[in-house]
């Protein structure tokens, strides 16, 4: 376990903070644009910039030259100021990046699992301390202390941060559901927080500050793959819900009709990729045909291709897909929805989800994710970066 010392903490003033959290944000920018943007007096910039350069968070990166011809220096953020993790535990696969606080990628690393694991087992959590000790190693001391990390995992948010360090708790460190306590798992310095999101959280935030929701107000953020899930952003930020678990589609009722009784977690088990191939094999012709896809990712480039069986079994499923999101639709009326996941964002599911949520709900927009598999840790990122500003401060 890493036992580096915890980082800095700062009581930084109002004006310090506003002018730290603008050169994270905006980016460089000089101290007349600062004062005009943060509406500070000349006197109120030169204290707040001489306190943050006195700490090493902000430093001159030559000048601008204005509308009246005269030089100023341009600021931005140190390049030891620190940085953030974000790490993403998928189903097949785990992922960490290491950015700077004003959003610069400086590390990455991933690595495949050697099954789809659909919950955080022991395996998933190895490799995710593996790429972050690679990611860690690969940035080292050239962009200051580790300030925040935060997991995207499929599971519910952690209610409180843990930090590094921290000894392993007495039930081997598993959670109520039996998948690992993830930030002990991890490999990182003592006294720096580890928070853990939900994945399908974290692909809505990014969608929302980098993607096709851009300044959207109110969305929804639909995932489809080996799980499903749905992240909701209302009044521009993110719902989490009482337990922290808003949007967690998988436990709406399902089957739910006269002749059948819900089963927990149903519906996810029914839109999962898993049962999706399953359904693919009972369909497929018995001759003539070709073999059966290996898996969806298969299944998608045959019916691309013009396979006829394998687009049936597509519409079928864009289909389902479609009734999931009426539901959304009905529940929220988000305005725009944002398929994305595995087989959310294929291209092939859009014109069918749009006819089954205009013949069951009412006509909302519905598009595809902007940001494809990066999303989940992108969002990480930006969480990270807004708690580690949020800290200093």
């Amino acid at each position: 376990m890493d036992t580096t010392v915890a980082v800095d903490r700062f009581d930084l003033p109002a004006s310090a903070r506003s002018v730290l959290r603008a050169l994270a944000v905006d980016g460089p920018a000089t101290r007349p644009q600062l004062s005009t943007a943060l509406a500070l007096s000349r006197p109120t910039m030169s204290v707040a910039m001489a306190e943050l350069s006195r700490l090493g968070l902000v430093a001159g990166q030559g000048s601008s030259r204005g509308a009246t011809g005269r030089s100023a220096v341009l600021y931005s953020l140190a390049a030891g100021a620190g940085h953030v993790l974000g790490v993403e535990i998928g189903a097949t696969g785990v992922r960490a990046a290491a950015y700077t606080l004003d959003g610069r990628e400086i590390g990455a690393a991933e690595e495949r699992l050697a099954a789809d694991q659909p919950t955080v087992t022991p395996e998933a959590a190895d490799a995710a301390a593996g790429v972050v000790r690679t990611v860690r190693a690969e940035v080292g001391a050239r962009f200051g202390p580790l300030r925040e990390v935060v997991v995207a995992a499929p599971t519910l948010p952690t209610t409180g941060r843990g930090c590094g360090g921290s000894a392993g708790p007495s039930d081997g460190g598993l959670q109520a559901d039996g998948t690992v306590r993830i930030t002990d798992a991890l490999d990182v310095p003592a006294g720096v927080p580890v928070t853990v999101e939900n994945n399908v959280n974290c692909a809505a935030v990014a969608e929302h500050r980098f993607g096709v929701a851009r300044d959207e107000q109110m969305f929804a953020y639909i995932q489809v793959g080996v799980k499903i899930g749905v992240g909701i952003v209302v009044d521009g930020r993110l719902m989490q819900g009482a337990n922290g678990a808003a949007g967690e589609a998988a436990m709406l009722p399902f089957p739910w009709s006269p002749s059948h009784r819900p089963e927990r977690a149903g519906l996810e088990r029914f839109l999962g990729s898993d049962a999706l191939m399953e359904r693919c094999a009972a369909s497929w012709p018995p001759a003539g045909a070709g073999s059966v896809p290996r898996d969806a990712k298969a299944l998608f480039e045959a019916a691309a291709s013009g396979h006829g069986a394998a687009r049936r079994v597509v519409d079928q499923h864009a289909a389902d897909i479609g009734r999931l999101v009426a539901a959304v639709v009905a529940l929220l009326d988000p305005g725009l929805v944002v398929l994305g996941g595995g087989v959310g964002q294929n291209q092939l599911v859009l014109l069918e989800v749009r006819r089954v949520v205009r013949e069951l709900a009412w006509d909302t927009e519905v598009t595809v994710g902007g940001l494809g598999d990066r999303a989940t840790l992108l969002g990480a990122v930006h969480l990270a970066v807004g708690r580690a500003l949020d800290s200093m401060a």
